[in-house]
């Protein structure tokens, strides 16, 4: 570091409304460009780093909002181009400098069947990684694979190019692989857990950081591990270096690392205030810029000339020490043998190095040596969830959930901290278990389901009522809501296999042989069943599932909507591309199903089919327009036809039918989950008045039917309805429609106090009069 400098703030770049998931910095005519991708499925351009203020401008916005988890920037002398990869198996290419977005971007690169996990460009080569356990280097003339690197046993989860067709993969099967083109030259074993990156330092040596809380050095020729950095406390996420002698590291400990490189001593060691250190870029100028779990990218500095202010500075420490340490993350500790301040009168082992201290009041304290000083770096406090701990594996959680998987199989355990990240619990379990990595979205909403309504203790409040959010790990501001906003979709993609192929078989039997399934298309189709890729699914709707809607009789065509349902979610973007029969299929079954339809079973599962629709990238595909000047969405006519034909039928029902009431229950599912998807599509929410007016007509209509068939019912519209309030789509002062009113008459006992914080959550956003 010049003149034995630390790093300091420089700025902080607000922007991005979910994790920052990776950057990558470039420098075109003396212009500096940082481009960070998000979760929140966008990727953004950044200028002016170092202020706060620094410009920012969305590069990519894809309207289906799969998770954005990777980027490179393929500057190859021409006009340069943004490559963004993520959730949905696809690669979209934009160009860098001119920003009309583009939702399907310039160009894509169609290839992977899982998500992409990290992207590469390099002596004028692009690399992806992907969670289907391959990498493909890409054919950027003809937007095709040049090589596809099959050899890894789990997702592959970054890639480098060495030049001359050689490339280096790392993996969560705790390997790294050297290849000559498609073929594999050399694996590199030393790691005990996930490898998570890699970082070529020449054409001998190279970095991998891992799961394991390590760094190692590797020799590329013989495959000796040369060093290891020990330091991390948790995963090791990314890695970088700052100059020939100093690395930087990332991880989930809330950390970031810098590293003499020669001796593998720490040099410094900054807190953050969220959990996920995600990525770390280097700047041009000795600089460098990290992405958090708390939606933020920091540029850190060691020039005196570029530090932020102290006002910031102030800010940015205040910020790490009201920030809350879970009791359970810290070793060994006994709270009848913490000292008090005095402690922090002698100096720090070692630079990084944390003791805690008992506060005059009697608050657990966390600090930590950095810089020549003990900083505070948050509170340790208990967890709220549950006052007895479940053991697992020796080690004590908030929750150790039984996960059913298979039929006929023990559940799987899935421990669980109330602090912990979501998403790295997923991917851990999904990978110890030999799962397929596709399913860590479904973990994900599992846990936050289970866990809804359970928060740690908040130490100290900050300023401004924030507090920290468990799950996103971010700071967020707190109301007297209780209830709403409610972003947490409700699905029905759950099925047995075994229910569902006797019931196929059994209806099969019954058709006319003329349109009856071959015995090789039933095995098929279990087949499929037992494991659902996108393909296989794609290959089931437009095969299997339209056949059977088109050809058996009325009372057996409930098995096709149920397949629909299934495969529905599983199909991505990708497959989507290659063909436009899926979407035309499902509006043909659509139709089909609503004409004259007076049977509640395939009512209720075209509407299961609907909800399993939204979020994905066919419900863009089949109901959504973008508006004139290409800012904003709108529902089309296709769906405002759909929800005239829904309402008809609603008031035309049978209350006294033998499913109305699980299908009325079904319709407020499809309303609550049209609400959060309103208040989670940016394109929908900046225009919500006009965009959605179609919604809330159709939820007019038929709102009185839904709260008079059940409480549940009933609840979920109006939470719905206090969504798409929250989201601003009702005019400020309007009054309550006559069904909450009549819902509020209906369910005010004792049975039913849910009612009572919505209520005060509708009055909270606004005076009704």
């Amino acid at each position: 570091m010049d003149e034995n400098k630390n790093y300091k703030l420089s700025s902080t770049l607000s922007g991005h409304e979910q994790d920052v998931k990776a950057l990558a910095f470039v420098e075109i005519d003396n212009k500096k460009f940082l481009v960070s991708s998000s979760r929140d499925s966008t990727t953004r351009l950044w200028q002016n780093l170092n202020t706060s203020q620094a410009d920012s401008s969305i590069i990519f916005n894809s309207p289906s909002k799969p998770f954005i988890n990777s980027v490179a920037i393929i500057n190859d002398g021409k006009e340069p181009l943004v490559a963004s990869g993520g959730q949905d198996a696809m690669i979209y290419l934009n160009d860098l400098l001119q920003h009309d977005i583009d939702p399907d971007g310039k160009y894509q690169l169609i290839g992977h069947e899982g998500n992409i996990c990290s992207l590469s460009y390099e002596k004028n080569e692009l690399i992806s990684g992907s969670w289907d356990a391959t990498a493909i280097v890409w054919d950027l003339k003809n937007f095709v694979p040049k090589f596809i690197l099959k050899g890894h046993e789990s997702s592959v989860l970054d890639c480098k190019v060495l030049g001359e067709d050689q490339y280096l993969t790392c993996s969560a099967d705790k390997t790294i692989i050297l290849w000559k083109g498609n073929k594999q030259v050399k694996q590199f074993k030393s790691h005990q857990d996930v490898i998570r990156k890699l970082f070529v330092l020449s054409s001998q040596q190279f970095l991998s950081s891992s799961n394991d809380g390590t760094i190692k050095l590797w020799d590329l020729k013989s495959g000796e591990v040369l060093n290891t950095f020990y330091g991390h406390e948790s995963f090791v996420y990314d890695i970088s270096t700052l100059s020939d002698d100093l690395l930087v590291s990332t991880g989930e400990d809330r950390a970031i690392t810098i590293w003499d490189l020669k001796t593998g001593n720490i040099k410094q060691k900054i807190t953050l205030p969220c959990i996920s250190v995600w990525c770390v870029a280097r700047l041009n100028d000795g600089d460098f810029a990290v992405g958090g779990s708390d939606n933020k990218i920091r540029v850190f500095t060691n020039s005196l000339s570029r530090v932020a202010s102290d006002e910031e500075l102030a800010e940015f420490r205040k910020s790490i020490e009201s920030s809350s340490i879970a009791e359970q993350s810290v070793e060994n500790l006994k709270k009848t043998d913490v000292p008090g301040y005095e402690a922090l009168n002698k100096p720090g082992k070692q630079e990084g190095s944390t003791i805690m201290v008992k506060s005059p009041a009697g608050q657990i304290e966390a600090y930590q040596w950095s810089g020549g000083e003990w900083i505070k770096v948050g509170d340790v406090v208990g967890s709220s969830a549950s006052n007895k701990k479940q053991s697992y594996q020796g080690k004590e959680y908030d929750y150790v959930f039984d996960v059913d998987i298979k039929d006929g199989e023990p559940p799987l355990k899935l421990p669980y901290n109330i602090t912990d990240n979501p998403y790295v619990v997923a991917e851990n379990f999904l990978a110890d278990n030999e799962l397929p990595s596709s399913y860590t979205q479904d973990v994900v909403q599992f846990l936050e389901k289970n866990t809804a309504g359970v928060s740690i203790e908040e130490s100290q409040p900050l300023t401004d009522n924030r507090v920290l959010d468990p799950y996103s790990d971010a700071y967020v501001r707190q109301s007297n809501l209780k209830v709403i906003p409610a972003k947490s979709y409700i699905f029905f993609k759950d099925f047995k296999l075994e229910q569902i192929m006797n019931g196929l078989k059994k209806l099969n039997q019954s058709q006319e042989s003329s349109v009856q399934l071959s015995d090789q298309s039933i095995s098929t189709i279990e087949n499929y069943l037992s494991t659902l890729n996108s393909k296989q699914a794609f290959d089931i709707i437009t095969g299997y599932a339209k056949q059977i809607i088109q050809d058996w009789n009325v009372s057996s065509k409930l098995i096709g909507y149920d397949l629909l349902r299934i495969c529905i979610p599983k199909v991505t973007t990708a497959d989507l591309l290659r063909s436009t029969d899926a979407a035309k299929i499902i509006l043909d079954s659509i139709h089909t199903g609503l004409i004259g339809s007076s049977n509640y079973s395939i009512l209720m599962m075209i509407i299961k089919s609907l909800i399993n629709l939204i979020d994905n990238t066919l419900f863009v595909q089949l109901f959504i327009d973008p508006t004139d000047d290409g800012k904003h969405y709108l529902y089309n006519s296709i769906f405002k036809d759909l929800l005239t034909k829904l309402t008809a039928l609603i008031k035309d029902s049978n209350s006294n039918a033998k499913l109305y009431t699980t299908t009325m229950n079904t319709i407020a599912t499809f309303i609550y989950d049209l609400s959060v998807y309103q208040l989670t599509t940016k394109g929908l929410k900046e225009n919500s008045q006009v965009s959605a007016k179609p919604v809330l007509e159709f939820l007019d209509n038929v709102g009185e039917q839904i709260i008079k068939s059940s409480s549940e019912a009933a609840y979920r519209s109006i939470v719905g309805y206090g969504n798409f309030k929250y989201s601003k789509a009702i005019i400020e002062g309007s009054k309550y429609p006559s069904w909450i009113i009549e819902a509020g008459s209906m369910y005010s006992g004792e049975s039913e106090s849910r009612f009572y914080e919505l209520a005060s959550d509708l009055q909270n956003l606004s005076n009704f009069k």
